[in-house]
């Protein structure tokens, strides 16, 4: 009681410290009209009595897995976040929410029913899963190739796409764009996933365990071609590329960034005279996500970097040349002519077109020659390597 009483006698100090000093992100939503969060909240309420009824039989009905739960349970919680903590960003997405807990309610009917209609679809659709993190349920996009049919054992190549940064991307935002969403890069026999990641974390920490509970979620549901699967995304989606590319090479049939940051130091300006310089643990712990501190790991399969000519993220591409240059290598790299922070129309059809190429070709697991650089045994294997021990944590270690 001594320890806790100074706290209870002052509660105002606790609320002053937690006052934000930095900009909000994501920023304030739009206020919701009474009407309208009456509805959600009804909605949401009917929808989650469904999913505990699903819950109650599933306990003792093996036909009906625990695992088919949370392809319901995404729409509840999207839906919850954005009305307990004002995320939503604008009047569509208050409409959206109310189809999402229809569509939730479908879903939990029917596993009441034994049934799971929409895991035979195909097109554009969102699924979910519960992490091992923190037992959350997590929501991802899965565009079905349109000839693929239930039961099929013939494995595929997958497409798996990191997604941008925005401020705004609510789960609810996520979702609605899923379920309306068209092929981007993969051919139409391909599957296509996106990763929510967590809303804006480039897939770091919990993001980047986010892509691997994923993945093998939809390798459990779907047969997918473990030599054939493609690494992709654009600005913070390409930030990722650059991370997860160098730091598990050894699991992609080609990795395509597009733009993003590939290192903290220049791309933050850490070192802008104006800024209070990093600390010696900051500039040792950079070392964790820095692919260009890790260039060498991108001999172990195809890089097909993009960038714009005139994109000041162009620098993530002019670092990582350098950094593979060190290293005797050469960046297969793409420049959209005259062209910002995007795709230009032709350049994109050429790094399709190549990127594909390298997807047929697939992923070689048993590599006559492996390449690891690594500070830290949280990235310690390749292919058929893997490190046990470090001399010295946080030192560059190498195996060839």
């Amino acid at each position: 009681m001594k320890t806790l009483l100074p706290f209870l006698l002052c509660p105002t100090l606790l609320f002053a410290q937690a006052t934000p000093t930095v900009k909000q992100a994501p920023p304030p939503g739009i206020a919701v009209p009474e009407a309208d969060a009456a509805e959600l909240k009804a909605g949401m309420e009917t929808l989650g009595k469904e999913i505990e009824a699903v819950r109650a039989k599933s306990g003792s009905n093996k036909a009906n897995p625990l695992g088919a739960i949370p392809d319901a349970e995404i729409f509840h919680k999207a839906v919850r976040y954005a009305l307990t903590y004002g995320e939503f960003f604008n009047p569509k997405e208050i409409v959206a929410a109310k189809e999402q807990l229809k569509l939730g309610l479908e879903r939990a009917k029917e596993l009441r029913a034994d049934k799971d209609t929409w895991a035979s679809k195909t097109g554009p659709q969102v699924f979910g899963y519960r992490s091992k993190i923190d037992d959350s349920v997590q929501p991802y996009g899965l565009i079905v190739p349109e000839d693929w049919k239930p039961g099929e054992k013939t494995p595929r190549p997958l497409y798996l796409w990191w997604h941008g940064r925005a401020d705004t991307l609510s789960e609810v935002a996520f979702i609605a764009g899923r379920l309306k969403a068209k092929r981007d890069f993969a051919p139409a026999g391909a599957f296509e996933l996106h990763l929510y990641g967590r809303w804006c974390n480039a897939s770091k920490f919990a993001g980047e365990v986010d892509t691997f509970e994923a993945l093998a979620e939809v390798q459990r549901r779907y047969a997918i071609d473990p030599n054939r699967i493609v690494a992709q995304g654009f600005s913070m989606g390409g930030a990722t590329s650059w991370h997860m590319g160098a730091h598990h090479a050894g699991l992609w049939a080609v990795v395509a960034p597009g733009a993003g940051f590939a290192e903290t130091q220049v791309y933050a300006k850490v070192y802008d005279p104006k800024k209070e310089p990093p600390k010696p643990w900051e500039e040792t712990l950079f070392r964790l996500y820095n692919a260009t501190d890790v260039a060498a790991n991108f001999s172990n399969m195809p890089l097909m970097a993009y960038s714009g000519e005139i994109d000041p993220q162009i620098q993530s591409g002019k670092m990582m040349n350098e950094a593979l240059a060190r290293e005797g290598m050469k960046m297969e790299w793409l420049i959209g002519p005259q062209t910002g922070h995007k795709y230009e129309p032709e350049t994109k059809k050429e790094v399709s077109k190549r990127v594909d190429a390298y997807m047929q070709k697939s992923r070689e697991p048993l590599s006559p020659h492996v390449r690891l650089q690594t500070y830290t045994l949280r990235y310690n294997t390749m292919k058929w390597i893997t490190v046990d021990a470090l001399e010295k944590h946080w030192e560059r270690a190498e195996v060839d």
